[in-house]
């Protein structure tokens, strides 16, 4: 008679969905209730159900269940970069001043994480290089997770300020020169040289892929997607241009990922594309609904994704000091250019701030690494631990120091408003 019951294993694809949605919930709510941001709560919730503590939940594991789960997570990291798009003005992303701070803030920590590998790393077990798995650290404290710190300004209601701009412009062009870092870093490693054809390659895609991709979406594509939603509608079909706006963010994603670049990427560039759309108010009310379905699984599953049962004495303090290396050098290397480009000392400490959370890509790299054997599985879980306390504590840092500096916003966002409302929300 229940013989059904037999099916309900934690393997089970859409058990562990409906946990993840509940936990999502429920963390929400209570760390809402004292003034932290979800995201925080949903990533701490994630380390404890995954196999770190209850093993409850498994991404990424190899087994159809914990892929599947992977591909849920990915699906909520593209959603919300769409949705931080479509908040954002292209010509006001996209500047010179965005490139000089994401290039400060790509070379100091390269080079710092070298240096604190180099000299902390435990001994190389065989087959395993320690100059090539201290590149692979270096690289691995480069690129930003721009998702996280997107979630933040857009959980406290600023992306329409200034140094919102200049920063998720520079998390995007950090994004892309991550990945030129990770090429580099991979032909160092494995081939005592660098591959500067593929590297050119890379270069000149991404920059096309930016710049034609913008200039596609705000020229054609919105014209295009009105067109259709006018047609549509007058035939009782009103989502029609919705969906396809959300087919552009997937075609865009598809083509960041066959260029090199992370596919979040190809789904921000497709929002801001849109952005001046008089529909965008209408796309991002209806893009709300998959919001709160996907984007705390992806939250979720960076928690989940860490197993810290393994870790050495040895490993945990070379985590720590990377960690403190993590923090100091992307503040720096941000913080020096953006003064450089006119920026106030308390924006461009709000700069560094946000740009240090290295979560989702700090996790490729590494998991790069690991799989084609230039670094150990104990160095991949210091990455691993590194980019979880950027995560868990840059937000709320990003946070403080945002609500702290009044001046640091356009005339139509007030910061310290913003700020004041994050914490009461319940």
């Amino acid at each position: 008679m229940f013989d059904w019951l037999s099916g309900l294993t934690l393997d089970n694809l859409w058990l562990q969905l409906s946990l993840l949605l509940t936990v999502a919930l429920v963390s929400s709510f209570l760390f809402a209730r004292f003034g932290q941001p979800k995201m925080l709560g949903q990533i701490l919730i994630g380390v404890i159900i995954g196999p770190s503590v209850l093993g409850l939940i498994s991404v990424g594991a190899g087994g159809a269940t914990g892929d599947m789960v992977q591909r849920f997570a990915e699906l909520g990291a593209i959603i919300l970069m769409f949705m931080i798009g479509l908040e954002c003005d292209i010509r006001q992303i996209y500047t010179g001043r965005s490139i000089v701070i994401a290039v400060g803030g790509v070379v100091l920590p390269w080079l710092a994480g070298f240096a604190l590998a180099d000299l902390m790393l435990p001994a190389a077990g065989a087959g395993f290089s320690r100059f090539a798995q201290s590149v692979f650290v270096g690289a691995a404290l480069v690129a930003t997770s721009v998702a996280i710190t997107a979630g933040v300004l857009k959980e406290l209601k600023l992306l329409g300020s200034d140094v919102a701009k200049a920063l998720l412009g520079a998390a995007v062009v950090d994004d892309v020169l991550g990945m030129i870092v990770l090429a580099v870093s991979a032909g160092t490693a494995t081939n005592g040289g660098v591959d500067y054809g593929g590297l050119l390659w890379l270069l000149i895609a991404s920059t096309m892929f930016v710049a034609v991709g913008a200039l596609f979406g705000a020229k054609v594509a919105t014209r295009l997607i009105a067109s259709v939603h006018r047609r549509f509608s007058a035939r009782g079909v009103e989502e029609a241009g919705f969906v396809l706006a959300l087919i552009l963010a997937f075609v865009y994603s598809v083509v960041s990922e066959t260029i090199g670049i992370s596919a979040i990427v190809g789904a921000f560039v497709a929002g801001t594309s849109l952005a001046r759309m008089e529909l965008g108010t209408m796309f991002k009310r209806q893009m709300s609904v998959l919001e709160w379905v996907f984007v705390p699984i992806f939250f979720l599953s960076l928690g989940a994704l860490v197993d810290i049962g393994q870790m050495t004495t040895q490993a945990w303090l070379f985590a720590a000091a990377l960690t403190a290396v993590a923090f100091a050098s992307k503040i720096a290397g941000c913080w020096i250019p953006a003064r450089l480009v006119g920026m106030s000392s308390e924006e461009a400490l709000t700069v560094g701030v946000g740009m240090v959370p290295r979560m989702e890509v700090a996790m490729i790299i590494g998991l790069y690494g690991l799989t084609v054997g230039i670094i150990s599985q104990e160095i991949y879980s210091v990455i691993v631990i590194m980019g979880l306390l950027t995560t868990l504590f840059a937000p709320e840092l990003l946070r403080r120091t945002i609500a702290r500096h009044a001046p640091i916003h356009s005339p139509d966002v007030d910061v310290r408003a913003a700020g004041e409302a994050a914490e009461g929300s319940s």
